[in-house]
């Protein structure tokens, strides 16, 4: 038996600071739990574990935080929080990526990606919520810049909210009454119960932004785990896989652009997702966007080091029939992007509006946020993409977006060639 204490750090602006310090535990006993069950036939590695502690956060602020877990042998450990907000009507929701973070996460050797042979021939096809992460990079890259980001503007201006994919998902009334639903840079695997109860915001009048790519990609499930609560994403991603396949064809978990009627993820976020491995310039087309202002963007603009990682696009009508986007939408900038599938692609910003008035804005790079804090990434194209997104933020927060944006669309064909 030995003990660890345990600090809770609230991630937010403060200052520049990053992060805070709201409280630190008592010493907490601890003992060595017993192994990790890995079920054979899915391969989905999950921990039976007794409690050790329980945790009371009346009082702290909603956000998102990073527990550290510190013992006697030097090796911290880390487990992240969202303290929930109790509303969300009329407020700013940030959406932390939780679902698309278990798909990636390689606790006990497993993940959707790959097993003990670091290949996708033994990968998991369910991942379970009860085991430790292991990709806090993660959180770093896609979750913190935006909390930081919204947070320097929040104090004056800003009324923000805090939730997860996974409890939009179990909660179709979550998100309603809300300004606008913010997703970082990497929100990749969405049941249909997410995607229905985001559109239905959308549809009602809260603006939805996704500050990346590769958003609402595959098709996924929830389901129980031995704890009783939904605590298991299933992706068996081939649907002949999926024993689910021909009981529940409409929820069968391949990418969502497949199956028997085939939703592409561009009908909601605008763009699709278009390549990986990523290096570009990115080029403002509209600088009239409301996005821009402020910024001194021209027509042509370019700046380095935010489209880059994975890109989202929007192909030729003739090329790709399924992709095309039934609304009016603006490309306000499209970007050069050579990657791993095309060595002269390209990476799209787009943003349209709903019959409710409601702005659907997708950033299209996975880069844009991580660059802001990036001192690799030049200051001219840092300072850019914090001003753009602060606006985005700003805009979206005080009412539908439809009224910012009257800009005529260029035809998409035309600008994807």
């Amino acid at each position: 038996m030995s003990s660890i204490r345990i600090k809770a750090y609230r991630i937010g602006h403060y200052n520049g600071e990053g992060q805070r310090l709201v409280w630190t535990s008592a010493p907490v006993s601890v003992r060595r739990q017993r192994p990790f069950t890995l079920q054979r036939d899915t391969r989905m590695v999950s921990c039976h574990w007794r409690v050790t502690t329980s945790i009371n956060t009346t009082g702290w602020p909603e956000g998102l935080y990073y527990l550290v877990l510190t013992g006697g042998s030097g090796r911290d450990h880390m487990i992240p929080l969202v303290v929930e907000s109790a509303s969300v009507v009329g407020k700013t929701v940030l959406v932390f990526n939780d679902c698309t973070m278990q798909a990636y996460n390689k606790w006990g050797g497993y993940s959707l990606y790959t097993g003990p042979k670091h290949g996708p021939a033994d990968r998991s096809y369910k991942v379970s919520f009860d085991r430790p992460y292991r990709n806090f990079e993660e959180i770093e890259r896609s979750n913190a810049p935006l909390i930081r980001s919204a947070e320097s503007i929040a104090d004056t201006e800003l009324n923000l909210a805090y939730t997860t994919e996974a409890r939009i998902s179990g909660n179709p009334r979550l998100v309603s009454g809300a300004a606008a639903v913010i997703f970082s840079a990497h929100s990749e695997y969405w049941s249909p119960a997410l995607r229905r109860t985001v559109e239905d915001a959308r549809d009602t009048g809260t603006n939805i932004v996704f500050f990346g790519a590769n958003n609402v990609y595959w098709r996924t499930r929830l389901e129980a785990s031995f704890t009783g609560e939904d605590r298991v994403l299933v992706c068996y991603r081939k649907a002949l896989l999926d024993p689910d396949h021909l009981s529940h064809p409409d929820a069968t978990t391949t990418e969502w652009r497949q199956g028997s009627a085939p939703e592409p993820e561009s009908t909601l976020t605008g763009s699709a997702y278009g390549d990986l491995g990523v290096t570009g310039m990115f080029t403002v087309t509209d600088p009239d966007f409301f996005a821009f202002a402020g910024t001194g963007a021209a027509r042509g603009a370019t700046y380095a080091g935010l489209t880059a990682g994975e890109v989202d696009r929007l192909y030729p009508t003739a090329q790709r029939p399924e992709f095309a986007h039934a609304g009016n939408l603006l490309v306000f900038a499209h970007s050069p992007a050579a990657g791993a599938h095309a060595s002269r692609g390209w990476s799209d910003s787009t943003f349209y509006t709903s019959a409710s008035g409601a702005g659907v804005l997708n950033m299209g790079t996975t880069g844009w946020l991580q660059a802001q804090s990036d001192e690799a990434v030049p200051a001219r194209s840092r300072n850019f993409a914090t001003g753009v997104t602060q606006n985005i933020i700003r805009a979206a927060a005080f009412g539908p977006l439809g009224r910012c944006s009257t800009a005529v669309p260029e035809p998409a064909r035309r600008l994807s060639r």
